[in-house]
């Protein structure tokens, strides 16, 4: 059964532990299609992405970061999104953007995802992104905003509600 958006926004959660199940790369590379739609500056679509499946490369981009990036070394897969700078000066807006519909279609396939942030975050030699850059051999012009680590939910956080905070006309 398909998910409406409204359930996909929903229920979209961060997971942080996963299962054992592999992610088919079909459904991986369904999500990085759907994720190719996301609007950028200019249209310009400047953002690529480095999908990664090697366990023993998960582990060392979970390293890569100082602290809090302990889901990208357990999930089945991680996705680097970069961004070309040569392109464009908005590549902090186009990669969050792209992100965001990268959580989103994850969602939509039932896989679980989580934004782990590396943009002026401490790694363990260097910047996180510059650790990432070394690591998965990244030109100098890309930039790196995040990663997100990809895996079936161990389970599930339970569901919330969330209250618009609205202004009309002004504060």
């Amino acid at each position: 059964m398909e998910k409406t958006f409204e359930e996909i926004v929903k229920n979209r959660r961060s997971i942080r532990s996963f299962t054992e199940e592999h992610i088919p790369d079909e459904t991986i590379n369904k999500i990085i299609e759907l994720t190719a739609y996301a609007p950028s500056s200019w249209g310009g679509h400047p953002v690529e992405f480095i999908v990664i499946r090697d366990r023993e490369t998960m582990q060392e981009l979970a390293r890569c970061k100082q602290m809090g990036a302990g889901p990208l070394a357990f999930g089945d897969a991680a996705i680097v999104p970069i961004v070309d700078t040569r392109k464009l000066e908005l590549w902090v807006e186009d990669a969050a953007v792209a992100s965001t519909y990268l959580l989103l279609a994850a969602e939509s396939c039932g896989v679980g995802a989580c934004w782990i942030h590396m943009k002026d975050r401490k790694g363990h030699t260097n910047s996180a992104p510059e650790d990432i850059r070394q690591l998965l051999h990244i030109p100098e012009y890309y930039e790196i905003l995040n990663a997100v680590s990809l895996g079936m939910p161990k389970k599930r956080p339970e569901s919330r509600t969330v209250q618009a905070r609205i202004h009309h006309e002004s504060y």
